[in-house]
């Protein structure tokens, strides 16, 4: 499985001010199999959170019998950007369902995506509107992250070697176990 993390930025002639232009990028909703069966099918394939919640308390996403990813999101009519910066995604109540591990599921489940990307790649691709800069910041600070690592060494307690500290190979582990920051590394 590959795992990819994009962030991209737009130039300020091409970025969407509007919450009609990001409701017409960013979908949060199933659609209808009538109208698109492909699209249809893949949103509940990919695009689907859970069950969770009351339905699978033991669901990965649960801690303390709450979902980790807020889901399920509430109905909304239109894309709303909240004061903390975070995004609100238009999410109509309009009876389009979708079972998933025997749970019949709405669109408080769906995990914001792009029509036209999940056409062509048929994965999940998560979309999200990003426009605080604490957020670009979290984000460059996440895909930039590499695995937390650790070392440890067992030693038998003897007289001998009690009050004498090991550095053996004390370079090698700072240079492979450092992490360096994009800000270090420029």
């Amino acid at each position: 499985m590959s795992l990819a993390y994009l962030l991209l930025f737009l130039p300020l002639s091409d970025k969407y001010p509007t919450y009609n232009d990001i409701d017409r990028i960013i979908f949060a909703e199933i659609p209808c199999p009538q109208f698109d069966k492909h699209l249809h099918d893949l949103v509940k394939t990919h695009m689907i959170h859970g069950p969770c919640g009351s339905t699978n308390k033991y669901s990965p996403c649960m801690n303390n019998e709450k979902c980790s990813r807020y889901y399920p999101k509430k109905f909304q009519q239109q894309t709303i950007i909240e004061q903390d910066g975070f995004t609100t995604y238009k999410r109509i109540e309009y009876g389009q369902t979708s079972i998933k591990g025997g749970v019949s599921i709405d669109n408080h489940s769906v995990i914001p995506y792009h029509p036209r990307l999940l056409l062509r790649y048929q994965a999940h691709i998560n979309i999200e509107w990003c426009n605080q800069s604490t957020s670009i910041k979290y984000l460059i600070k996440y895909i930039n992250k590499g695995y937390d690592r650790i070392t440890i060494v067992i030693d038998p307690l003897s007289e001998s070697t009690s009050n004498t500290i090991c550095n053996a190979y004390e370079i090698q582990h700072y240079l492979a176990y450092k992490y360096i920051s994009p800000c270090e590394a420029c």
